[in-house]
Formats: structure tokens, sequence, C-alpha cells
């Protein structure tokens, strides 16, 4: 089983045994909810019945298991964020495999689920009973309870779903079940004393309502159970302490910015180091930052290839970076973008800065409603159709991914329009990858591969073969919005940044089609979705394996019109593109001078400026893009050179906001601080606005920001008030929170205690800020100075456990 074996005998990807999962939010997942609730229902149904003639049904009875259904409902609800703690620690059953996962999963849904479930099981026959003895009128009695049954689910469903939950919230919408069936049952228990003259027997449903009310004024869910990737395998503790467990659970609750429930997804913003990530349904699906390569070169790879823009489709809003830098194009005339929740376009909003305002563009029109159903149904044609749904392994996401789906798709492009299918390449099986390749190429003539990130795949499908002339090219990439969502997005420039995206031809696609032999993702044939639901992981597809075939194969450069681009700088801005992802590029093979080139991205990753200006030094290059050029200038100020101006001139061509950073850094290193400070503050200005800048620079100038009060005691104020607003996209959050504290220590006890407030309620769970933190609220009197001395006393209670270390979240 592996990535692909054709006639050149290549094998790209050896399986890795053992490594398989189910995951939340699938076909199975929803699948053994299901078959956990109607188990219980059957099951309830049974006990009811071996007990049905020691036990006659009177509404007595009925009180108590409604109060039990209200305490097993609400007992989940206050367990909160245990159970998802347990989620955690169940993934090691995974080690049997997919039996494993599945054994895990269902222990959670039993916990949740089976005991309600049961309980419903008992009421439906009870129900029946207390409408009569059973000697007459037993078919209207069990019809009437049907009907009402029936109408009370799609009562419930329909006001659940459209009205309680977006109302409400998910979690509120669990606490008003909790009271419904509390004031039912004791409603239910006045009937029955009523009847029966007696209190005799009440006290039990009684208690059970108390119980009840009581658990839902725990505190719940919170983000840790409902916007984490706990499901997705991506938080793992290894021998957790108490306190470190603790710790990943207030970072998780610090960061939500906001959520929400929708009609059909809980959506939340969430603040991480390199800007807000929206999750849906547990998921992050896109981070304004981090994945902009793809949010927003997505779309404008299409526009660039199409000879003749004017109108484009964009499947999914999400951030609204696609649609926003589509609707940016001086020629683009519509961009329509279907998204299927309503709650992401507040995502939109919060991400103004990073999508050019795309709730504002006249251009751009937003429906809410399925993509399928648009497809089939409007009679637009489009230049360019750009699809970026979840991941495909997720319940109803892979329809998006069928030929179905392919063929609407092609139904509503223009003569020369161009589809562009965003496909993971990270934690997913490889035949899932061919599968999708093959789908793809079944509806369209030619499928040519480029890259947004380095995991994140373009397919870029047309019925024509697509041109690539090279002055025109050039032309059109120099140009806005072309030029600068490059420069932002890639940190590349021009036609060689544009083609280190390329990734391969149509007939690398098309081999894969012919070796599929018609294995293609069907409506009706979903192997996609459950196919890659059940394998997921179990063998892993590389991206770097795709493109060393493409070269092998000679398919890694377009067929081009025109004179050839420097092949060299292309090899460079690739290699930008991955440093500024974070990604070291190997050197084997490499020559000495490209080597030091090399050590210096390293080193650039790595923070250690020296080692950068010494491969500089040792043997200049020049530099390719707007990240060497920046990586060279804060080499150089870092040092104190004399050349560091003329640096800054360059990157302030492409990034202003850097470019004041180098300049402060080189000021910093003269010594001259009252004049670092005047840099330091125009960058943050810059930083509050523009989201594109370097987050590694970033970063070293909160450091010199730190510094600064200590070399100019009255520097301090300034730099405290300029640290007090946050940058654009919540980047740098918590940086700038722990800088905004590290300053407020020159100020003063009300200083550092206003600068702690602003880490609060979710306080960072670290032995020497809970120390600060109760000392400095007791100083002031601050009313939480009895709290944050408990906190303290429990922390260092905790470090006492022989289970002390060994947090990896991931």
């Amino acid at each position: 089983d592996t990535w692909w074996q054709t006639e050149t005998g290549m094998i790209l990807i050896t399986p890795l045994p053992g490594v398989t999962t189910t995951r939340p939010g699938s076909t199975y997942t929803f699948g053994l909810i299901l078959a956990v609730a109607l188990a219980g229902i059957g099951f309830g149904a049974a006990l009811y019945g071996r007990s049905r003639g020691k036990r006659p049904a009177t509404l007595m009875a009925l009180a108590a298991t409604t109060t039990l259904e209200a305490v097993f409902v609400a007992l989940p609800y206050a367990l909160g964020d245990r159970i998802a703690l347990f989620a955690i620690f169940s993934r090691s059953f995974g080690a049997l495999g997919f039996w494993g996962y599945l054994f895990g999963w269902t222990e959670i849904a039993c916990l949740v689920v089976l005991p309600a479930s049961i309980i419903a099981g008992i009421q439906f026959p009870q129900l029946v009973a207390l409408l009569g003895r059973g000697r007459k009128s037993v078919g209207e009695d069990v019809g009437l309870t049907y009907a009402w049954n029936t109408l009370g689910a799609i009562g419930g469903s329909l006001a659940g779903g459209f009205g309680l939950v977006p109302l409400l919230s998910a979690t509120g919408a669990w606490k008003a079940v909790v009271i419904l069936l509390a004031a039912l049952s004791a409603w239910t228990l006045v009937l029955a004393i009523r009847s029966q003259k007696s209190w005799r027997r009440g006290a039990l449903p009684l208690t059970g309502i108390a119980a009840s009310l009581l658990m839902i004024g725990f505190a719940g869910p919170t983000a840790v159970w409902r916007h984490t990737p706990i499901g997705a395998g991506r938080v793992q503790f290894t021998d957790a302490s108490p306190n470190l467990i603790e710790a990943w659970q207030r970072d998780q609750r610090r960061g939500l910015a906001w959520d929400a429930d929708g009609r059909e997804s809980s959506v939340a913003l969430v603040k991480t180091r390199g800007g807000v990530a929206f999750s849906v349904n547990g998921k992050v699906d896109g981070n304004s930052r981090e994945d902009a390569a793809t949010q927003v070169m997505g779309g404008l790879v299409g526009a660039a290839l199409h000879p003749d823009m004017r109108r484009a489709l964009v499947i999914g809003l999400g951030t609204g970076s696609t649609a926003g830098w589509l609707g940016s194009i001086p020629a683009i005339e519509r961009v329509d973008v279907i998204e299927l929740e309503s709650a992401v376009l507040d995502v939109a909003r919060d991400c103004a800065t990073v999508n050019r305002n795309v709730l504002a563009n006249p251009k751009v029109k937003i429906t809410i409603g399925d993509a399928r159903e648009l497809l089939l149904t409007t009679r637009e044609r489009y230049d360019v159709i750009f699809s970026e749904p979840s991941n495909p392994y997720r319940a109803g996401i892979s329809s998006l991914f069928t030929r179905e789906f392919y063929d609407a798709v092609r139904s509503r492009l223009s003569k020369d329009g161009i589809f562009i299918q965003w496909l993971q390449a990270y934690e997913v099986n490889a035949q899932t990858v061919r599968t999708i390749y093959a789908t793809l190429g079944s509806a369209f003539p030619s499928v040519e591969t480029f890259s947004g990130k380095k995991d994140d795949m373009l397919l870029v499908a047309t019925v024509r073969p697509l041109r690539y002339p090279t002055e025109t090219l050039r032309r059109r990439l120099s140009e806005e919005p072309y030029a600068s969502a490059m420069n932002d997005a890639w940190r590349v420039t021009g036609l060689e940044g544009f083609l280190s995206h390329y990734v391969a031809r149509d007939s690398l696609a098309r081999a894969i089609v012919r070796e599929e032999k018609g294995r293609i993702n069907l409506d009706d044939r979903n192997l996609v979705e459950f196919a890659f639901a059940r394998s997921l992981g179990s063998s892993l597809f590389q991206s770097d394996d795709l493109r060393a075939l493409s070269e092998q194969r000679g398919e890694n450069r377009p067929v081009l019109e025109g004179s050839d681009p420097d092949w060299v700088a292309v090899s460079w801005h690739k290699i930008s593109a991955l440093t500024e992802e974070g990604i070291t590029t190997p050197v084997a093979g490499a020559t000495e001078g490209d080597i030091r080139r090399l050590t210096a991205h390293s080193a650039f990753l790595a923070g250690n400026l020296g080692s950068v200006r010494g491969a500089w030094l040792a043997g200049p290059w020049q530099p390719v893009g707007p990240l060497e050029v920046t990586m060279i200038g804060e080499a150089m100020a870092d040092g104190g050179d004399a050349s560091t101006l003329a640096w800054v001139e360059q990157v302030r061509q492409f990034q202003p906001a850097e470019a004041g950073a180098i300049l402060a850094r080189y000021l910093w290193s003269q010594g001259k601080y009252a004049e670092c400070y005047a840099a330091t503050a125009a960058a943050f200005r810059r930083y509050r606005e523009d989201p594109w800048p370097t987050t590694s620079v970033m970063d070293r100038l909160l450091a010199i920001a730190t510094d600064l009060p200590s070399k100019n005691a009255e520097l301090a104020r300034p730099v405290y008030e300029l640290l007090t607003p946050p940058f654009a996209v919540a980047e740098l959050e918590e940086g700038r929170l722990l800088t905004r504290l590290a300053v407020a220590r020159y100020l003063g006890s009300s200083h550092v205690a206003e600068a702690l407030g602003e880490l609060e309620p979710n306080f960072p769970w670290r032995e020497e800020l809970l120390e600060e933190r109760a000392r400095i609220y007791t100083e002031v009197g601050d009313r939480r100075a009895e709290q944050a001395r408990r906190e303290l006393e429990a922390f260092r209670s905790h470090a006492a456990s022989p289970l002390s270390k060994g947090l990896e979240p991931k």
C-alpha cells in the first residue's frame, strides 16, 4: 500500500503500521453516537418490560424517571472538561489500532449519551401504560404516544437547531434541557401528590431535581472541551502532572477570543502566536496569518493564470482572505461567496486587516447556504472557482470532493475557466490523495499542481490546458494586488516567486488517473469520507515525495511561452517560503556557498542573528526576495554594522513595520536608546494596523522593548503605554502582555497589578507569575488577592506530587 507505483517502478511512501484512528466529526463518530443512543433506548424499554408486572405505571414513577433523566443529562455538563481530559488519555487505546480507538470513543459516548438514553427507553412504554392498562384501546394508546413523541422530536429538532442553540449557545441549550426536565418532573410530582394525597416517595424526585439544577451551576464545558483538537490527536500528555495539565487548560481558555453556536456549527475565534484562528466544531480550519499563504494566494493563483478574470466564486468564507483579495483585483466585476455557517461572518469581520475588509467590498456578495445547491441552481458562470472546505474526513465535507460535485463545478465555469481545489497534504493517507487526484482528473482534462503552504496543495483544474505566457505573467504579477499578496503571504516577488510554488504538470495527474483505473469518489460510493476517516494516518502522505517524483519525471516546471525565468532564483524563493513557514531546508549536496546561505536561513529561524551575519560576511550573495533582505538587514543591525541603514531602506519598500523593527535593533545596538524607542514606537504603531510583518522579527522587537527601561528609566512609562493596544489580528498577544508586565515592574505595584489583571481570569499557571500575582494583589489590596493566594498554594501542593513532569501538547 504505497503512494504510487507506476511503470517507473517508484515507491514513494512506506505505510506506518498500526496508526489508525477515527476522528470526531466523522461519519463513524455520528454513527457511534446514534448506535449508543438507540442501544440505550432499546435496553431501557427491555428493562421496563421485565418489571411491568411488579411495578405498575404511576405519575410518581414518571416523575422519578424524568428526574433521573435530568440528572443524567446534567452529569456530563457538571463533569465538564474532565471528559475532555478523559478523551485525551483514552487515545492510548489507539495502540490496538482502529478497534482500540473505537473502544475509547465508545467509552466517552456511553458516559455522555447512554444513561439518559436508557431512561428515555423506560419512559416510552411507561407513558403508554399511563394512558391505559392494556385491556382495551391499546392501539390508540400506543399510536397517541407515538404521535406526540414524533411531534416532539420534530419540534425539538427544529426549535433546537434553528432557535435555541443559536440563541442560547450549545451549553445554554444544554442547561435549558435540564431545567425543562426538572420543571416537568416537578409538575408531574405535584400531579402525583394531588392524586395520591401523600408526599410519600416524593423525596427522591425532589432530591434529583435539586441535584440536577445544582450541577448546571458548574462551569461546564469550556474551550478545553469545545475548541481544542483533542479528537484529532493533536494534544498528548506524557506522565502529566496536575500542574502541567492545569497550565494547558488555562492556556486554551485564555486563548479564546469568542465563540458562537450557529445553525450548522460551533465556531470560535482563538488567539495564537501568529494571529487569530477560527475553529469549527473543535477543529481549526484556518489562521489569519499562518494560513494566509493558501487563503490569500489560493484564489489569486487562478486569477493570475486566467487571461481575462471577471467573475469568481469562493466556496467557504473562512477568514475572508480569498474573497477579499480577489475582490481587490481592479478588473474583477463580482466575487460570489457561498458559506454554510453565518457565524463565520464574524470571523471575517475580525480578520478585516488580512482580508482587505471583505465585508465592506461592494463587489463581494456572500450567500449563506450549501455550495452544491448553489452550483446546481445558479445560472451564473465563473472564470475562477476556488474550493477550500474543511478536511474531507469530516462528515459531509467529502461531498465537495466527489465526481458529481466536480461535474457541477465544470458546468458553471466559463470557456477558459479555472477551478482550484485545496487538498491537505498532512494527516492524510496516500490512497486518499490518489483518489482525489483521480476524481478531479475524471471530470477535468487538465489538473496541474501548485502549493499554498508546503503541505497545502492547490489542484488547478481546467478544460483547456493552462498557458504560461511569461511576459504577460511577469507584468501581471508586478501589479496590484498580486505583488502585495505574494510579498505578504508568500514572501516572494515576481514570476520567479510565483513559479516557486509550482509542483507538477498535468502529466503527473494523468498518470495517477491511469493508475487508479476508475477508482474515484462518488456520492453513492464515498471512498474519501469513509476510508479516510478510518485510515487517517495509516499511510502518511508526504508532499516532499510528490515534489521529488515530479522533479525526477521532469514535470516540476510548467510549459512556458516566452523567455525562461531565472530558475536559480526560483529555487531560492522556494527556500525563503519554507523559512517563512519555520521549516529548515536540508543542506545535503549543496555547494559551499549554498551551505553558508542555507545555514543563514537556519540560524534566522533559531534567532541566532550572529550566525546569519557571519554567514553573510563570509561570502555575500545576491538576496532573493523580501525574507532574505529582512534576514540580512536584521543580522547587520544586531551587529551594529554601518550598512544597516541601507538595508533598512530596502526593507521599507515592501514592509515598513519590519524596517522600523530593524532600525530599532540597530539603534539599540548603538546604545542610542531614546532614538531606539522612537523607532520601536513607529514599528508598534504599524503592527496595530499591518498584520504582515515576520512574526519572529516582531518577537525580537518585544525583547528590545523589555530591555529599554533598564537602559533609560524614563522610557518605562511610554513603553508601557505603547504596549497597551493589541497588534493586528492579535499577533503575539501573549508576548505583548508579558512584555507589558515586565515593563510595569519599573513603574511600581499599581502598574504591575494592572498588567497582571490583563491575564485574568485564566491566569498563566506558572509559579513565578503566581507568586508575583499573590504578592502584588495583597500589596495593592486587590479583591482577587485571596484567590491568588489559594491558587499559589494549590500549585505548590501539586508540585510536591510524584507526577511532576511531561506535558507535551501537540
